[in-house]
């Protein structure tokens, strides 16, 4: 019986050290948000021209629907230099990035791919291609990007206009176990970077669509930075700066209404059409700064809801230890009771 006592115990303890080895926290962030930053430097070959371009002006609307986003941006590249110059730029298909909590903890932020890609170089359609990258620029984990040519004549300013719809529907917000869904929107403004600095003049307008008032949105990233039309029931927020050479700060996170089950995005991109002539209303509306307010929003990455499942997981990978060493503490009793009872019947015999 000993020696099957030993084997048990080992057995026993092997499965702890296991158990205790899986328990590892999930990556808290943001996962599977819809959105994308300015378009980006694909070839090494380019690198030195983009110090060369500078961005005088970026203008970004977004239309936030329940479960998705439109988004038109316009950029005014300026080429202060006596060269013509050729260069390719574009969007990965996905991408991630890393940011800060409210209460400054690292967190993991991933996008997915956007959809109905249009760009118009001084208002002409350009033409767009899927192909492989050499240099991701650390925002992707997925090769493939939407790539188009751009030609930057000398001392003079091109104006690069892009369209694009994201599926907010699927994002997750997790913190350890932890985890809600709602609908997230990312913009990453820190992209911008890449090109001569400082961005001269830029504005961020949003409106929440589908009937979503301020009260709805979750949480904005940086918190305080947009102004709206009214604190309780806006539509409409705006960011404008000046000489902004962004970094990892200034990205715009942001998450609103839960998501739903039944959306169909598929729906939604046989809409692009009217969807897009909807932001160039919205870019075009003329916004009166005076009617804005300050508002401080919540944080996008706080989870809020009860997660029964994430608790179960813990208490399995708490409590399986716990009951194993219970399990261990009773056996061992047990075997000292046995032993105890063996040698004193060993006792009597010798007696008798």
């Amino acid at each position: 019986m000993f020696k099957t006592f030993v084997i048990f115990l080992t057995i026993i303890f092997l499965q702890l050290f296991s158990a205790e080895g899986k328990s590892n926290v999930a990556q808290p962030g943001l996962w599977n948000a819809g959105g994308m930053g300015n378009f980006s430097l694909l070839y090494p070959e380019d690198s030195l021209a983009y110090k060369k371009i500078q961005m005088v002006d970026e203008k970004i609307s977004v239309q936030l629907y329940k479960g998705y986003a439109v988004i038109k941006g316009v950029y005014q590249m300026f080429n202060d230099t006596e060269d013509t110059i050729k260069l390719k730029t574009g969007y990965p298909l996905n991408g991630f990035f890393d940011g800060e909590t409210g209460n400054n903890k690292k967190v993991e932020i991933r996008f997915d791919s956007l959809f109905g890609l249009a760009v118009k170089i001084n208002s002409q359609p350009a033409e767009i291609i899927a192909e492989p990258s050499d240099d991701n620029g650390g925002y992707s984990d997925n090769d493939n990007w939407y790539v188009w040519q751009n030609i930057f004549t000398p001392g003079d300013t091109t104006v690069i206009t892009v369209y694009f719809i994201v599926n907010t529907n699927n994002t997750i917000i997790r913190q350890g176990y932890a985890k809600d869904r709602f609908n997230g929107f990312i913009y990453i403004l820190e992209s911008g970077s890449t090109w001569k600095q400082p961005i001269i003049n830029g504005e961020i307008r949003i409106q929440t669509m589908d009937g979503i008032t301020s009260e709805e949105i979750k949480g904005i990233k940086p918190d305080s930075v947009f102004k709206i039309n009214s604190v309780e029931t806006g539509n409409i927020l705006q960011y404008k700066f000046e000489n902004l050479s962004p970094v990892k700060a200034d990205n715009i996170i942001i998450t609103y209404s839960e998501n739903s089950e039944e959306f169909n995005f598929e729906n939604i991109l046989n809409e692009k059409e009217k969807l897009y002539s909807s932001i160039d209303k919205f870019s075009e509306l003329d916004i009166k700064s005076s009617g804005l307010v300050n508002k401080k929003f919540e944080d996008p990455f706080e989870v809020v809801s009860e997660d029964w499942g994430s608790k179960l997981m813990i208490l399995g990978i708490i409590g399986i230890p716990v009951l194993i060493i219970i399990t261990v503490v009773i056996l061992i009793i047990i075997f000292l009771i046995w032993l105890f009872r063996r040698s004193k019947k060993k006792v009597q015999s010798t007696d008798e």
